[in-house]
């Protein structure tokens, strides 16, 4: 038997299936509790987000999603921003090179 597959949202719980990150080319192991919170992970909604500059930036299903996933994660949309913000920086700094 192989390694049981994990959320990739939570890391804790169990899989029950790989789903596509709703607006995005990735899919993920998610678990039954994350899906039901809307909750996606974590760098990817983050690295989404800086492409586009900012949370300010996006449309309102992106900005539920977030919303969701830092309320299910027990983050705040601070960290959430601080994040997005350093990964912006690096985006920014590459094309400098």
């Amino acid at each position: 038997m192989g390694k049981e597959l994990k959320c990739e949202v939570c890391k804790n719980e169990p899989a029950v299936g790989v789903c596509c990150v709703p607006g995005v080319a990735y899919s993920a192991p998610y678990g039954k509790k994350c899906l039901e919170a809307n909750a996606h992970p974590w760098n990817i909604l983050v690295a989404n987000t800086a492409c586009i500059g900012s949370l300010d930036q996006a449309n309102e299903s992106w900005k539920e999603m977030v919303h969701d996933t830092c309320k299910h994660l027990g983050k705040t949309i601070e960290e959430f921003n601080l994040a997005v913000a350093k990964d912006v920086q690096t985006l920014e700094q590459r094309d400098g090179e």
